[in-house]
């Protein structure tokens, strides 16, 4: 079973658009499935034009996180459903400035439903 608040590479992410594609993801809770949010090397210059959602990207560095090949951004807008068997590599836990980090960019969303929120909050 994958693990809360750990990087996992996920081969052909169907999360990805327009095609899948190889992806590291952060697994933030579980409902039936683990949830998550994709990692990025870099901000889309839609999502720069848009405070709204520029608030919703939390850094995340390489240093500590030896997976990662650049210092990358954790894009907290969409909440993605992962199957356990997609999980299987990485394992990397997250560190605690980037949980803090991905917590404060999930405070920020409009878009996360609110029992998603309170789940990755640690709320009850």
């Amino acid at each position: 079973m994958p693990d809360i608040w750990h990087i996992y590479h996920v081969q052909n992410c169907r999360h990805v658009r327009p095609e899948p594609k190889n992806k590291y993801v952060v697994i933030v809770c579980r409902d039936l499935r683990p949830k998550g949010f994709l990692i990025n090397t870099g901000i889309n210059p839609f999502i720069k034009k848009r405070p709204e959602l520029l608030a919703c990207q939390a850094p995340i560095e390489k240093s500590h996180h030896r997976c990662l090949g650049h210092d990358s951004y954790v894009d907290c807008i969409d909440l993605y459903d992962f199957e356990d068997a997609e999980l299987v590599e990485g394992d990397v836990p997250v560190s605690e400035q980037a949980m803090v980090q991905i917590k404060e960019a999930v405070k920020n969303s409009k878009t996360i439903e609110l029992r998603y929120k309170k789940l990755i909050l640690g709320e009850t």
